[in-house]
């Protein structure tokens, strides 16, 4: 059977001008019934492009430009001829080999293409977090190019974020994540090393916030049984984190009957098993007798549904296994929030807390970190040492005093 024909043309899309009244070209593939639109790095007025495919064409910089686009859509309907049958990813994979074309010079084609990978791989809330970076760039300056990104831009972007008010966290984030293009940029020869502009300029770094729980705190929870079935389901599922290593909610929600054998719970975070391929070893968690009374009450009881807690089921996307996981999340501290205040607990209790509490016990408890860092699947100490909650006030008070803690000296009387 014969395939559908491929077609190839362009697109103005009007829909977003630039500052310029300036818009986005696009390569437009059609196979009925399917169309899809990729960016180019050409931007065009609306009369520029009536022009363009005007008859006689006068303009030097539209013919040079109309020039670049018959050459682009040449490499595409070529690319097309041998892929049979034709396949859109197909053709992405040859047409950017891998990477955005490799003459682009547009940051936006950077971005757009490594957010693209990212959501690929089903790392959906990074590649959330690209495009809030993204989007946070575009608001400060629009249709930057990698060249444009200096020194002096990153110091008046810093200068911007702070003026809306962001986080040193949240600028540092934005900056990351900036970074990182700018370092692809490099590797693909589009920026000299020399032009690095993080070489001369800091990124700001957010002092950690700690969310550990207080021992006093801790303990009305463990010994607290709500009246309400919701909160306490809520408090079970806290606790469960809490006694197996931190783990992430995105992880218990992803576990399997098969990921307990006997005494222990195994699992690999779901954070980091598809960017960490080296040394890549499961979490080891000893369970105690209350998480498995925890599990044994709330396990999955459909035989169709191979996940051990009924919050997921086969076949989902990872868009939709994320959004379950979000709400999941947003119910439980719901009612955390009104178990702490029941309980006269002045922290928030949140999943992460639960996270940072268990590794700053383990630390009270004089537990090595080396231990704590593998039992929360951490590759560095460092990272774990920033998790670890700072001494308790008294125990700070207690040294404070030490400094002026001294016996009096014996009182020599003359004889």
């Amino acid at each position: 059977m014969e395939q559908p024909s491929v077609f190839v043309s362009f697109f103005l899309d009007a829909s977003r001008p630039n500052a310029e009244g300036k818009c986005l070209v696009k390569l437009n593939i059609y196979q009925k019934p399917h169309k899809k639109r990729y960016a180019t790095k050409f931007h065009l007025t609306k009369e520029e492009w009536s022009r363009l495919n005007s008859a006689k064409l006068r303009d030097e910089d539209l013919k040079e430009m109309k020039k670049k686009l018959n050459a682009l859509q040449s490499k595409a309907e070529k690319i097309i001829e041998n892929i049979v049958p034709f396949s859109f990813v197909s053709f992405e994979e040859n047409f950017y080999n891998g990477t955005v074309e490799k003459k682009s010079r547009m940051l936006n084609d950077w971005f757009n293409d490594y957010i693209k990978k990212l959501k690929a791989n089903d790392q959906i809330s990074t590649g959330g977090i690209y495009q809030t970076s993204l989007n946070s760039i575009n608001e400060f300056k629009k249709n930057l190019q990698l060249q444009d990104i200096t020194t002096t831009f990153l110091q008046s972007y810093e200068k911007h974020l702070a003026g809306q008010a962001k986080s040193t966290s949240t600028i540092g984030i934005y900056m990351r994540n900036l970074r990182t293009i700018i370092n692809m940029s490099i590797a693909a020869g589009l920026i000299s090393q020399d032009k690095y502009p993080f070489k001369n300029y800091e990124i700001p770094a957010g002092q950690n916030v700690k969310k550990a729980l207080k021992d006093f705190d801790i303990n009305h929870l463990l010994s607290y049984t709500p009246e309400l079935l919701d909160q306490k389901k809520a408090l079970d599922f806290w606790i469960l984190s809490y006694l197996c290593s931190g783990i992430n909610f995105a992880d218990i929600i992803s576990l399997k009957p098969e990921n307990i054998n006997g005494n222990h719970l195994y699992f690999y975070r779901q954070k980091t098993k598809r960017t960490k391929k080296k040394d890549l070893r499961p979490i080891k968690v000893g369970l105690n007798p209350r998480a498995k009374e925890i599990i044994e009450i709330y396990k999955n009881t459909d035989p169709s549904n191979d996940y051990l807690f009924p919050v997921l089921e086969p076949g989902l996307s990872a868009v939709t296994i994320k959004n379950r996981c979000q709400r999941f999340i947003k119910w439980v501290n719901k009612r955390m929030l009104t178990i702490s205040q029941d309980l006269n607990i002045d922290s928030k209790i949140t999943t992460y807390a639960a996270r940072h509490t268990f590794s700053t016990v383990l630390k009270r408890k004089g537990v090595p970190t080396s231990f704590i860092k593998d039992a929360l699947g951490h590759s560095s100490v460092v990272t774990t040492e920033n998790y670890l909650d700072g001494f308790e006030d008294d125990v700070t008070l207690e040294y404070a005093n030490v400094l002026t803690n001294f016996k009096q000296p014996a009182i020599l009387t003359a004889v």
